[in-house]
């Protein structure tokens, strides 16, 4: 059993599942325990709870997960999140749909972030990349009647 200590806010609990940094994994993936992943996986993951890539894993997948943690490196989209934290050298390349998004100082973001409501509610949408918001447009003011 390997154990994660809180960092922010007491997201990170103890893991009961891991896939070592020896496992090459192809396919469909589903978890329904806190699980950690250290090896190579492509295909797709689905985790009703929290979900931590591991400093070595390097994940090629569409993934769903409750609560996502990444210190490695995922390549692909992450949907339906609560909240996705991308660690101090973790890499994210992808789209992310969230409702909380935390992206640490030394972390690597590349994509889109949809941050709203799970089911329907209004979502603002912003590039990132890098970790640094892209710009955004300034509204411009209406003249003044006179």
């Amino acid at each position: 059993m390997a154990e994660l200590k809180a960092t922010n806010g007491g997201v990170w609990q103890d893991v009961r599942v891991s896939l070592g940094p020896d496992a090459e994994v192809t396919g469909k993936l589903s978890f329904v325990t806190p699980t950690r992943i250290e090896g190579k996986l492509r295909g797709e993951i689905r985790a009703s709870d929290l979900l931590v890539i591991g400093a070595q894993a390097v994940i090629h997948a569409t993934v769903r997960a409750e609560k996502l943690v990444v210190l490695g490196e995922i390549r692909g989209e992450v949907q339906g999140a609560s909240r996705v934290e991308i660690c101090a050298g973790g890499r994210l390349y992808g789209d992310i749909e969230t409702r909380c998004l935390v992206v640490q100082e030394g972390a690597m973001f590349e994509g889109q972030s949809r941050m709203g409501q799970k089911s329907g509610g209004t979502q603002a949408e912003r590039p990132v990349l890098a970790g640094v918001p892209a710009p955004v447009e300034p509204i411009p003011a209406k003249p003044s009647p006179g």
